[in-house]
């Protein structure tokens, strides 16, 4: 017998296998454009789960609508009680420069995020294949007045609690998941960055302001 998780595994984008017994597909958890899960059977046929880009393997289990014990095999046994499956809690939408909805991240609990696109029939494809991405509140932030201080924040949960108050953005993703063409969007503005207080913030705040560099009309970090 295989751990159940392994069957919702394979239906993962990209999935393939590389040989046997090991597999690598797309992670759910993170923005994955080059396939960096990888899963085998392990002993007594249970599964084995590593995101190489350092997802944690419980997200991973909660992003495919599993739980941390379909990762085994119960042979009959009674399993463990299982937790509850992910809840969504918040949805977030990117929209472009004419607030046409181009995708959104879904936030989950237990602490998770996946994002999707629009199908065009009323439903939802869950990645954002062939979607570019944009900034959070983009229509806010190019109808802000361009005198205004622009502060990029962490997460779409923070740019909620700061809007109104400040001109204030964001990037999917969060940490490590900034890109060069952003920075095109803040062209002559100043700028403030508010990374988390971690290595991670600080590197994804100097990875801003390199992009930044010769473009905003100025760059600080608090």
């Amino acid at each position: 017998m295989e751990a159940p998780i392994l069957d919702k595994l394979a239906h993962l984008p990209k999935a393939r296998q590389v040989r046997p017994g090991a597999w690598i597909a797309r992670c759910p958890v993170h923005e994955d454009e080059n396939p960096s899960l990888t899963w085998a059977t392990g002993a007594e046929g249970r599964a084995l789960i590593k995101c190489h880009a350092g997802c944690a393997t419980e997200d991973v289990v909660n992003a495919v609508g599993m739980a941390m014990t379909d990762l085994f095999v119960t042979n009959g046994a009674t399993a463990l009680p299982k937790p509850l499956k992910p809840r969504e809690v918040a949805r977030y939408g990117y929209h472009d420069a004419s607030n046409n909805l181009l995708f959104e991240v879904v936030r989950f609990e237990p602490k998770s995020f996946r994002q999707r696109h629009p199908d065009g029939q009323g439903g939802w494809i869950w990645n954002r294949d062939g979607i570019e991405p944009v900034l959070f509140k983009l229509p806010e932030l190019r109808s802000a007045d361009p005198r205004r201080t622009v502060l990029i924040v962490e997460g779409e949960k923070d740019v909620h609690r700061l809007q109104g108050e400040f001109v204030v953005t964001t990037n999917a993703g969060g940490a490590g998941k900034w890109r060069p063409e952003y920075a095109e969007e803040l062209r002559g503005r100043k700028v403030a960055i508010l990374p988390d207080n971690d290595d991670v913030g600080r590197q994804h705040a100097a990875d801003i302001t390199r992009s930044l560099f010769g473009i905003a009309a100025d760059v600080t970090r608090r």
